[in-house]
């Protein structure tokens, strides 16, 4: 069996996908990942063949420039995720149609490759409508790979109108493939929204490779918390939405470690507090091993890593669907959230004291842990292809 991953730009869609691939491809099949800027190089650094759909300029015009002061920046994206957050467990019209624009971009070259290397299935990110109209054209299943707790059940039947020009450049009708599965990463009883009819897969955090330092297997002598805001918010907003919370790590009995990767600069936060430790990229999973909390921005790929290691959440969100994301930890039980310019010392210390919390976190853990591996998705994935 030939599948196709058909993925958004950028890391944050790639990211949840690998293990799915990987599983395939241990099992014999055969994978490609059609993705663009950044996601190219991640998908060869994670070890699977990937083309590229497009042009990194006509990516980053969809999403603007990041222009103006990083204050200004961090306004208009906040502003913009809390419009997010309105539609609570659906996608916001916004957002479909933005990614309605990226699916056009890359629809042309995701259908060229298609044609040529003949998938018998196509597993595409929540948004990539180039790979709904992909399997339409070519009459293939389609399989839609979550990445969050969001679910709805005409996800697929709401973005189609704003994918006729990704349909028109792929050779496709303007009609969604008779053959279509949904992945979930999550319990159904976790999910945003109300049941649907879905593949429930264990997430499985990937967060590319990385030298594990030689402290990660000391035991802390202290409580260790880990903050971490991503890739995308310190490269468009820098690290100032960080500064309320280490002003605040010297009144907490415990020590930080602070996980931007390699490319943050840091020079604006001035000097670190002595119990904060910055880190270059480090696998995130490993570093939430021996935390007792983290601190994080409400991206899904942390929201998601820090729920299956049943480590408490303190989720500081800025833009995109973090102000959703910190919404579900709250409700869930296993976190709390607060804008980034309001976090003190309380905040912290009264989520490192909540016993409750950290119950329900490792709960949750637990029941996360009961789903089924990516592994045990390939025989489903494989009978959806072979039916006709």
């Amino acid at each position: 069996m030939r599948v196709l991953f058909a993925v958004s730009p950028g890391i944050g869609h790639l990211f949840p996908t690998i293990p799915l691939a990987w599983a395939l491809r241990a099992a014999g099949h055969e994978v490609l990942v059609a993705t663009a800027t950044e996601g190219v190089e991640a998908a060869v650094r994670a070890g699977l063949p990937a083309v590229d759909t497009a042009p990194a300029a006509a990516i980053s015009a969809i999403f603007g420039a990041a222009t103006g002061p990083p204050e200004e920046r961090a306004r208009r994206m906040s502003e913009r995720g809390q419009r997010i957050a309105e539609a609570g467990h659906e996608v916001h019209e916004l957002l479909l149609r933005t990614f309605g624009q990226v699916s056009a971009v890359t629809a042309a070259a995701t259908a060229a490759v298609a044609r040529r290397w003949r998938p018998d299935l196509v597993v595409h990110s929540r948004l990539q409508g180039a790979g709904l109209a992909v399997a339409s054209a070519l009459g293939v299943p389609a399989v839609e790979h979550g990445f969050n707790l969001q679910s709805e059940a005409d996800l697929a039947g709401r973005f189609l109108p704003h994918l006729a020009e990704a349909c028109e450049r792929a050779g496709a009708p303007q009609a969604l493939p008779s053959r279509r599965a949904v992945v979930h990463v999550a319990p159904p009883e976790m999910m945003l929204g109300p049941p649907v009819p879905a593949l429930s897969m264990r997430y499985v955090p990937y967060n590319a490779g990385g030298e594990l330092p030689e402290w990660l297997w000391e035991p802390p002598e202290r409580p260790r918390v880990l903050i971490t805001m991503g890739t995308v918010v310190p490269r468009l907003q820098g690290v100032g939405g960080l500064a309320r919370m280490l002003a605040a790590a010297p009144e907490v009995e415990a020590d930080f470690v602070l996980a931007l990767g390699g490319d943050a600069d840091l020079a604006p936060l001035g000097p670190l507090p002595p119990n904060v430790r910055p880190v270059g990229w480090v696998p995130l999973h490993h570093l939430l091993t021996g935390c007792v909390a983290v601190v994080h921005h409400g991206g899904s790929g942390s929201t998601m890593a820090a729920l299956g290691a049943g480590v408490p959440q303190l989720v500081l969100p800025h833009g995109a669907d973090q102000f959703v994301n910190a919404g579900a930890v709250a409700d869930l039980g296993i976190g709390a959230w607060c804008p980034p310019g309001e976090v003190d010392a309380g905040t912290v210390a009264t989520l490192l004291a909540d016993a409750t919390v950290r119950a329900t976190a490792e709960a949750a853990a637990a029941r996360m842990a009961e789903l089924p591996a990516p592994a045990d998705l390939v025989a489903p994935l494989t009978a959806l292809a072979a039916a006709r």
